[in-house]
C-alpha cells in the first residue's frame, strides 16, 4: 500500500470519527446543559406521572430565582449539589457510566417531587392537609390524604425546597428526608413525550 493511499485510509478513518462523536458530544453538553430526559421510575407522582413514562426536563436558567410553587422537577437522589461545570461534568460521566452497572450499583439516582415550598415558605401538615404559609394546598393533582412525619410547622431555610409526591400516602419526600438543596435539581418537567398517548405537559 502506498503511502498516497495510507494516507487517504487514515483522513477517511478521521472524519468518520468526527462525524460520529461531534453529535454525541453536542447532545452529552446540551443534555448537561440545556434539558433532561428521564423515565419514571417511581409510584409517588401518580396520577400526575405514570411509572414508565419519558418525561422531558428543561435545564435551562432554572435555579433558585426562578423555582416556582407546583413545578415538577428532578434532583438527586442523595443530595449532591452542582456548584460547577467540573461537578455537572463528573455526574454526567457518572451517568454514562451507570448504563453499564447493575441498577443495584449505579451511582446516581433521581427522584421526581413537586416542589410545595421555597424559601422563607412556612410548611404546616395536619388534618391530613398541607398548609402553605397558613393557606390550605388545593391542587387537584393530589391524591390521598397527607400524614406528617416529625414536627410541624417549618420553615423553608434560605436555598432549599420542600417538596412532595402528589402520591401522598405512598410517597417518600420531605416529609421523610427534609427539604432538598435547590442546587440538586435538575430541571423542571415540561413535557411528557412518551407514551404517545400521554404525551403533553403534566400537570
Amino acid at each position: 500500500m502506498t503511502n498516497k493511499n495510507k494516507n487517504r485510509i487514515l483522513r477517511e478513518v478521521i472524519i468518520w470519527l468526527l462525524v460520529v462523536l461531534i453529535p454525541l458530544v453536542l447532545v452529552f453538553f446540551l443534555n448537561m446543559k440545556v434539558f433532561a430526559i428521564s423515565a419514571v421510575n417511581q409510584y409517588s407522582m401518580k396520577n400526575t406521572l405514570f411509572e414508565g413514562e419519558l418525561v422531558y426536563y428543561n435545564r435551562i436558567n432554572y435555579n433558585i430565582n426562578t423555582i416556582e410553587r407546583g413545578d415538577i422537577i428532578l434532583f438527586l437522589a442523595d443530595g449532591r449539589i452542582k456548584d460547577g461545570f467540573f461537578s455537572e461534568l463528573a455526574i454526567k460521566v457518572q451517568d454514562f457510566m451507570d448504563k453499564f452497572r447493575h441498577e443495584s450499583l449505579r451511582a446516581n439516582e433521581r427522584l421526581v417531587k413537586r416542589v410545595i415550598g421555597i424559601p422563607g415558605d412556612i410548611i404546616d401538615i395536619h388534618d391530613g392537609q398541607v398548609y402553605v404559609n397558613g393557606v390550605k394546598e388545593t391542587g387537584a393533582y393530589v391524591a390521598g390524604t397527607t400524614q406528617a412525619s416529625g414536627e410541624y410547622p417549618i420553615t423553608v431555610p434560605p436555598g432549599k425546597l420542600f417538596v412532595m409526591g402528589d402520591n401522598r400516602e405512598v410517597s417518600k419526600d420531605g416529609r421523610n428526608f427534609g427539604c432538598i438543596d435547590a442546587r440538586s435539581v435538575e430541571g423542571k418537567a415540561v413535557m411528557i413525550i412518551w407514551p404517545p398517548s400521554r404525551i403533553g405537559k403534566p400537570e
